[in-house]
């Protein structure tokens, strides 16, 4: 298996391993499920909208996708009553008749993600007055609520992201001003890759260092931890946008990898 399909095997393991931590009272709050389509994940979440818990994995092989693929993740999530959901592939690897039945779908494309990645060698210095730690489950809603606000998920999904902290493959690290909890970010370890993830910050305590600390810390952990590659994500460049991650992540020694093309279900 290459490089990009082993990234694409450890973000499935980070999809699987964020639902099979959460707690059965919150899968239920939120119509939490997982779905297996062909060689697809379906994350679905009827009663959360957030684009994080309604998308389609899987996709991003070498192998040609089935027109009827994509048909099936279309109805099902249009029988779930779920109207925006993301469908992660690589277009240009696919051919037209698959092309095609995205468009049949009434699927289009929107925004995508970037990969990147880097080695284990040291991570670059990051001057920070905040303090950097490793924390457990103590800390883990104080982390969870702060990732929540972040990505526009609600109050209902806090104690999915807490549930990470009693995964082991997951670190969770944290800034802090004194005693408050201003920023966070997670590591997942599998396959000797770090999968970075869930990167956020506190907006009154954004430009103070805490997420070029924290992204430190993951590099310098992951190369303790024997990890040969690690990869992270973000919004590709677009015109306009600042890219304040973006910039953060090629300044740690990142190189980009491939924009994976994000398909959704075109506004009615």
């Amino acid at each position: 298996m290459d490089l990009e399909q082993r990234t694409e095997s450890v973000e499935r393991e980070v999809i699987t391993s964020l639902y099979s931590n959460c707690p059965d009272a919150t899968k239920k709050a939120l119509g939490l499920r997982i779905i297996n389509i062909d060689d697809a994940l379906l994350l679905t979440a009827t009663k959360e909208p957030s684009i994080m818990l309604n998308r389609a994995h899987g996709l991003c092989t070498n192998k040609e996708i089935k027109p009827s693929t994509i048909q099936k993740i279309s109805a099902t999530y249009t029988a779930l009553g779920i109207k925006n959901y993301f469908l992660h592939l690589y277009i240009d690897d696919q051919p037209q008749a698959s092309q095609q039945q995205l468009i049949n779908a009434g699927l289009v494309a929107t925004r995508g993600w970037m990969r990147f990645i880097r080695d284990s060698s040291a991570p670059h210095g990051a001057e920070t007055e905040l303090r950097i730690e490793k924390i457990d489950g103590g800390h883990a809603d104080e982390f969870s609520r702060i990732v929540c606000a972040a990505f526009d998920m609600s109050d209902a999904t806090v104690p999915l992201i807490a549930a990470l902290a009693n995964d082991p493959r997951w670190h969770l690290y944290a800034s802090f001003d004194g005693q408050t909890m201003v920023g966070t970010g997670a590591m997942f370890v599998h396959d000797e890759i770090a999968w970075l993830d869930w990167a956020a910050t506190a907006p009154q305590y954004r430009c103070k260092g805490s997420q070029s600390a924290i992204m430190a810390a993951r590099i310098d952990q992951a190369k303790s931890l024997g990890c040969k590659h690690i990869v992270t994500e973000t919004g590709e460049a677009v015109e306009g946008d600042p890219q304040h991650s973006y910039k953060n992540i090629l300044k740690h020694g990142f190189t980009e990898m491939r924009v994976r093309q994000n398909y959704k279900p075109q506004p009615l």
